[in-house]
């Protein structure tokens, strides 16, 4: 039974109290109803008071549950903490490294805001045992979260996660944690501050990947949407000798209200208006947009008559691997790429098309990190890896999403482009004709609350172990089964292995793509990916969140 008074009488050390005074009744209840979980995506809540909610306590809980997990398994730990823009993400990362320090796990942090990619190299370039990022990516902004990551600079995978969980969840009172004092860590040097060797490092990769930027005769617009991919990108192409970029300031201002856009997400077309509107009076031609913690981007690409065009997640890591693939090819080695299984299906068609190896993986981008991992030790080249929420890393040097290293890429291939007289669409529609046209779109219904969370799990459990035959006038082929770990023909009945781990997701494979279902392992939400080469894919769309969604 949780102690109500007692938390609320931690109200001003909880970090939170402004959060919980705007909150009605009900949001505020809910922080003692519920308890943290520490996932596979790490956490993300909204911030209250409470073992259910995101506050200075529930933060120590996770920090002493993984000093508990490390010391267990190194002699002298050490670990690296970045956080992003986000409101209290300073806050939170200072009060993991007092607890991690005061139990006896060498903490090195940033000064300032970092982006993510930046958090996995550091990991790897420090050899430091673990990572932690303090962020909620591109969640609104009453979110917050602490991803983890292993020895490698990749999310923990799931037993790592498992592991890590039970001793978090075996912490009976967060209020009576004890931390040490920052800045007496500090000069004990329990805690140190990130040596910007480290940071110069990083810049020094992504400009050895990106090579020289030969022409500059295309303007382009960048934004960060509040977040932290700027000064380090603007610093970048500097460095690489490209000026030709202005920067929407505006929306360039680190700032956790996120106060120009209603959701900082370039997946989202809405986000980009101001960045249109600059573009517009600059005459540039390529607007990029990254989220708030730099692992994710979109862009939109503009013509001389004015009119626009916005690529979505499946077609970037079209065209990355298109645009990417001559040079990859100079290092004389096998290509391979790697994607989550939901990712569009002309990807694998495009990857044949090239000679390319594909490796399919679950969802999130820890799975493409093992597989970076596996992959180290042989005499291959990773063309691309991506998934198709706008997450994209071309050179291993760090192993999560990396806009940063993929923003000078794209600016270099839309100068060539240019400069042939071609745009990113041309090369597209060049796509589409050589392999064929599949349409993409995800869908991702809200479902707040218990009561969300009880919706989603029938949403997901009407398809667990059936035999659908038909859906949405489509005649299913086979049944891919991630909670059972099978595949099930549906003509013959014959059942096989899956090859990959369990998860909860269901895929519906059609003689024209597939369909697949799985809830968000960050949001409240049901996730829906359609891959279909049909007519009117918005029409399926419909009929499909009106049979088994509604």
């Amino acid at each position: 039974m949780v102690n109500k008074q007692a938390w609320l009488d931690h109200l001003d050390e909880s970090l939170v109290r402004h959060f919980y005074e705007e909150q009605d009744t009900n949001a505020r209840e809910e922080g003692f109803h519920e308890t943290l979980a520490f996932g596979t995506a790490g956490i993300r809540s909204t911030f209250g008071i409470g073992p259910g909610r995101l506050n200075a306590f529930t933060v120590r809980k996770v920090a002493l549950g993984l000093a508990q997990y490390l010391t267990q398994q190194h002699e002298a730990p050490s670990i690296v903490i970045h956080y992003d823009t986000r409101f209290l993400s300073k806050d939170f990362a200072q009060e993991m490294a007092a607890v991690l320090a005061h139990h006896h796990v060498h903490v090195t942090i940033s000064q300032d805001y970092k982006s993510t990619p930046e958090l996995s190299f550091a990991v790897r370039q420090l050899k430091t045992d673990a990572g932690v990022m303090i962020t909620a990516s591109h969640n609104p902004k009453d979110y917050n979260g602490i991803k983890v990551y292993d020895q490698h600079g990749g999310q923990l995978l799931p037993e790592a996660s498992e592991d890590l969980s039970q001793y978090i969840n075996a912490i009976e009172d967060p209020l009576t944690i004890e931390k040490g004092d920052f800045e007496q860590l500090l000069k004990d040097d329990m805690i140190a501050y990130l040596p910007s060797e480290v940071t110069q490092a990083y810049k020094d990769a992504v400009k050895e990947l990106v090579g020289n930027i030969d022409s500059d005769s295309t303007k382009v617009v960048l934004t960060s949407l509040h977040g932290t991919s700027l000064p380090i990108l603007s610093d970048i192409l500097t460095e690489l000798n490209y000026s030709n970029f202005v920067v929407e300031k505006e929306q360039s201002t680190p700032d956790g209200r996120f106060p120009t856009v209603e959701r900082a997400n370039p997946e989202e077309i809405e986000a980009f208006d101001l960045g249109l509107q600059l573009a517009k009076k600059e005459n540039a031609s390529l607007i990029i947009a990254t989220d708030p913690d730099a692992d994710r981007f979109g862009f939109i690409e503009r013509y001389e008559d004015g009119t626009t065009t916005y690529f979505n997640g499946n077609e970037i890591g079209l065209l990355l691997m298109k645009l990417r693939y001559q040079e990859a090819l100079e290092s004389g080695k096998q290509l391979y790429m790697a994607k989550s299984i939901v990712t569009s299906e002309l990807a694998e068609r495009l990857a044949r098309a090239l000679n390319v190896e594909v490796n399919n993986v679950l969802t999130g981008f820890k799975y493409i990190s093992e597989l970076l991992e596996q992959k180290s030790t042989e005499e291959e080249t990773l063309l691309l890896a991506f998934e198709e929420s706008h997450g994209y890393l071309a050179a291993p040097f760090s192993r999560d999403k990396d806009a940063i290293q993929m923003v000078p890429l794209l600016i270099k291939y839309k100068n060539m482009l240019a400069d042939n007289g071609l745009t990113i669409k041309d090369t597209l529609d060049d796509i589409y004709e050589q392999i064929g046209h599949f349409k993409d779109k995800t869908v991702s219904p809200t479902f707040e609350g218990t009561e969300g969370r009880a919706r989603i799990e029938n949403i997901m459990n009407q398809f667990k172990g059936q035999a659908i035959q038909n859906i949405c006038g489509l005649n299913v082929r086979a049944i891919e089964d991630y909670n059972e770990g099978v595949k099930k023909d549906i003509q013959t009945g014959e059942q096989r292995e899956l090859s990959l781990p369990k998860a909860n997701l269901v895929r519906f494979i059609f003689d024209e793509g597939f369909i697949a279902v799985r809830p968000s392992g960050t949001e409240p939400k049901i996730k829906l990916y359609f891959s279909l080469n049909v007519e009117d894919l918005d029409a399926i769309i419909e009929e499909f969140k009106e049979t088994y969604v509604k």
